[in-house]
């Protein structure tokens, strides 16, 4: 079934591909749209992702596109960008109430492009620990931003 996903996005064969879709475990689809992407380093499992978005948006799916940009695609000019915007609507879509999510903004905030603001970052660390007291990832960038805002 998998490699018949694969043919059918990269045929651009999107309606049998979501039927497929339809049909598998979500974290099964993930795993193998991102190692398809990995093989083949093709924008068109992007371009599937935002077909099913367009369908019925969801953070999973906005998950999912961000990891494709910042793994799969980040040797593509503004791929950062573009995982910024899928981090952004998945958070907004938990109303900023899954730490996971919140967690890809910091994550991005530490790529070179710098498309995350020192500010943005701070806001996000706080929002993280509101939420759970004890997360190790916010607690670590918001000493780095406090040695960096001195």
């Amino acid at each position: 079934m998998l490699k018949n996903l694969e043919q059918l996005i990269l045929s651009s064969n999107f309606k049998e591909a979501e039927a497929l879709y339809h049909k598998m475990d979500f974290q099964q689809f993930d795993d193998e749209i991102l190692m398809s992407a990995y093989d083949n380093h093709n924008m068109i499992y992007y371009t599937f992702l935002h077909y099913l978005i367009m369908k019925k948006e969801t953070a999973e799916l906005h998950n999912l596109a961000f990891s494709l940009c910042v793994h799969a695609l980040t040797p593509i000019e503004g791929a950062y960008h573009c995982a910024l915007y899928h981090a952004q609507r998945a958070i907004e879509l938990t109303n900023e109430q899954d730490v996971g999510d919140l967690e890809n903004l910091l994550f991005i905030y530490g790529v070179p492009d710098q498309v995350v603001s020192d500010e943005k970052a701070l806001e996000t660390c706080h929002k993280i620990l509101a939420l759970e007291p004890s997360n190790e990832i916010a607690k670590s960038v918001l000493k780095k931003l406090q040695r960096r805002m001195k």
